[in-house]
């Protein structure tokens, strides 16, 4: 009669073997997810006020500053809104060569694309941080006020 460590011994190992991959596996997971890349936005979210008085064309803005953890090259800013009829949204500059360490100045523009009546309203926005095809979180959240 053999003893039942000896006995389970295989089934032993194939679980600890399992539960070693497990554990490798959740912590590269957790290790990627501390080098990922983010946007620091100095506020967010922020909020663009203006009359449309003047009607098409009303605009308002507010400068922001931006930088980049790590360092990114050639980012691209993308911006939605949520009446693309009535209100545009736009950033400038459109992009950079280098997001990094060191904030840059951004100047984020809502427009109105309609007349003075049609135009008021509130609408919100999201600028978004794109390297290449990845999405930088988090997007500056946009909130528009139309008077």
């Amino acid at each position: 009669m053999s003893s039942p460590i000896r006995r389970y011994l295989p089934h032993l190992l194939v679980g600890l073997t399992i539960s070693l991959i497990m554990v490798g596996a959740y912590m590269a997971v957790g290790f990627a997810s501390l080098t990922a890349p983010k946007a620091i936005w100095s506020a967010n979210p922020v909020t663009i006020t203006f009359s449309s008085s003047a009607g098409i064309g009303s605009s308002g803005s507010v400068g922001e500053f931006v930088k980049c953890a790590p360092k990114l090259t050639d980012v691209v800013f993308h911006t939605t809104v949520s009446n693309p009829s009535k209100i545009s949204l736009t950033i400038g500059p459109p992009g950079e060569a280098t997001c990094g360490p060191s904030p840059d100045a951004v100047t984020v523009t809502a427009h109105c694309l309609v007349g003075a009546i049609d135009c008021k309203g509130l609408y919100t926005g999201t600028i978004t941080i794109l390297d290449g095809y990845s999405t930088i979180p988090p997007g500056l959240a946009v909130a528009i006020v139309v008077t």
